[in-house]
């Protein structure tokens, strides 16, 4: 159900709004579920709907980051933007850069010569799922509050 809460709060002071902290959890909570997903994935060869759920896995963190600053959620789905708007270590954002095409070229089949699903193998959804692993890891250890979220 939606409510009409304000879903992008704004801080008047260095301190974090309860309603910032409670969207940047349900953010945070969606982006480990769609990481959970991805890992499922692969067991059924859904090599392609990993890499996408990595993507979105590693948006919808630094969507939950946005909330806990108490800026605006962007929107957009270019995860490379996100990271650099957070001005994020550049270990963080080459993690990110692997899986930025993948919102794109895992869904739409006239973006390569193949259909995606023939574009991904085992190999690679582990490694998509590994580099999102890496950035959950960076943001969580960054973001302590975040971590607290678990």
């Amino acid at each position: 159900m939606f409510s009409s809460a304000k879903l992008d709060p704004v801080l008047d002071s260095g301190i974090i709004e309860p309603m910032s902290k409670e969207i940047a959890r349900k953010w945070f909570k969606q982006a480990q579920h769609d990481l959970e997903m991805a890992e499922r994935n692969i067991a059924i060869e859904g090599y392609d709907v990993t890499a996408f759920l990595a993507h979105q896995a590693v948006e919808k963190l630094l969507k939950s980051v946005f909330a806990l600053l108490g800026k605006r959620i962007p929107r957009t789905h270019y995860i490379d933007e996100l990271a650099r708007e957070l001005n994020l270590e550049p270990d963080i954002v080459d993690g990110i850069l692997d899986l930025t095409g993948d919102y794109t070229f895992a869904r739409y089949p006239d973006v390569s010569e193949h259909t995606p699903y023939e574009e991904y193998d085992e190999e690679i959804a582990k490694d998509k799922v590994d580099k999102a692993r890496m950035v959950f890891f960076e943001i969580k250890r960054k973001y302590k509050e975040l971590a607290e979220i678990e």
